[in-house]
């Protein structure tokens, strides 16, 4: 797997006194992830853009503030560029419930810790972390005292390399910084009013957003309300969907095999899809598998990745519906339809081919053998018949 590099910067502080407007409700952190052989091009066309719109300064969010024309010309600069982000916002509103967290600044760093460091180690097998020079951030100061103490490899053939960095020398961590605190313009109360109506800037960052993990976490959160206005939605359907991929994803989050890494990493890109994309489309395949490459695994052919990865994520009862455009966890009995005829449309056809060979070999053969009662094919002579059965009736 390709060296991927993690560039970390936060918006928010500590603080819970929400009175006055200074005092976030959100602390998002992210981390923008280039592949070692894109890190070049990253930071030279950053520091183009760094020139040009900053007069040599820092690219950071807060020099852009709330001139939302001038944030979002800056932001098409960047978005072409080859990252992604992994994002995680902490409600710190609905911390008071979880006892423990919220009591200091040091309790509350070290635990957004574990839950950043824990998911760039579960992602990526190989990985070079980078993150603000100490001092400058309380929270970079903790991140790195964290990982110092807690650092370790998930597997004999896991590589980590842990940096810290003056961010005015480092081009992809100012990115990271842009990346916050544009984001904190979706979730934090205060900003997102000011945003005007025309301007999404979750739709924008969508393409690059491989991941945001929310905490706390909510069952019903967007995630059980129907955006599309079908008739035909079923709550059934999402709850147990939603359930089974969440127990895999969690029973696995840790896994050293590379395949099973890749199931998690695909399932976890599907529920992202499915909780915050408004029309809840079929991914297409490509789409899929391009956000594994660009993740840093190892390319396979497109037949490998469907029986690796989806073969085997059905294998373990994973509900995942199916079309000719693509796959996707299902909301409604129309996609449950789509991937019982999408298999029909497969299994079938194969299954009538198989009838008529036999039937050739039957009668073409001395003492008219039936292959399919030999004993090793009993469960295709089973099918056989119960598909003759149906079309006679």
């Amino acid at each position: 797997m390709d060296k991927m590099f993690a560039y970390l910067d936060e918006c928010g502080a500590y603080g819970f006194n929400f009175s006055t407007k200074s005092n976030s409700t959100k602390f998002i952190v992210v981390a923008v992830l280039v592949k070692e052989t894109d890190v070049d091009s990253v930071k030279n066309a950053l520091s183009i853009i760094r020139e040009e719109e900053f007069s040599g300064e820092e690219i950071k969010s807060n020099r852009i503030k709330g001139n939302q024309e001038r944030r979002i010309k800056i932001l098409n600069r960047v978005l072409h560029l080859p990252f992604n982000i992994l994002a995680l916002v902490v409600d710190k509103k609905s911390l008071f419930a979880d006892s423990g967290i919220y009591k200091s600044k040091k309790t509350f760093y070290k635990f957004i810790n574990q839950l950043i460091y824990k998911e760039l180690r579960a992602s990526y097998q190989n990985i070079r972390i980078i993150t603000d020079k100490v001092g400058e951030h309380e929270f970079a100061d903790e991140f790195t005292k964290y990982v110092k103490e807690y650092r370790q490899p998930i597997s004999l053939f896991d590589e980590e390399e842990f940096d810290v960095v003056d961010s005015k020398s480092e081009n992809a961590v100012q990115l990271a910084d842009l990346i916050a605190g544009t984001l904190s313009y979706v979730y934090e109360d205060n900003k997102k009013k000011t945003v005007p109506a025309n301007i999404d800037y979750k739709k924008m960052l969508d393409k690059k957003l491989l991941s945001i993990k929310f905490f706390p976490q909510s069952y019903d959160e967007n995630l059980f309300e129907h955006l599309e206005g079908d008739d035909s939605y079923n709550k059934e359907i999402v709850l147990i969907a939603y359930r089974k991929a969440a127990e895999f994803i969690k029973a696995n989050d840790s896994s050293e095999d590379e395949d099973i890494r890749r199931q998690v990493f695909t399932l976890n890109y599907l529920l992202f899809r499915f909780k915050y994309n408004n029309l809840r489309r079929y991914i297409p395949t490509k789409e899929l598998m391009s956000a594994l490459n660009r993740s840093g695994y190892s390319p396979m052919s497109e037949q490998a990745f469907r029986n690796k990865v989806f073969g085997k994520l059905r294998d373990e009862g994973i509900i995942i519906s199916s079309s000719p455009k693509g796959y996707k966890l299902p909301s409604t009995e129309r996609e449950i339809c789509d991937y019982y005829q999408h298999v029909g449309s497969v299994v079938l056809p194969m299954i009538h081919r198989l009838q008529i060979c036999n039937d050739l070999l039957k009668l073409s053969s001395a003492d008219n053998t039936d292959y399919l009662q030999k004993g090793e094919f009993s469960g295709l002579q089973a099918v056989v018949n119960a598909i003759k059965e149906v079309e006679h009736k």
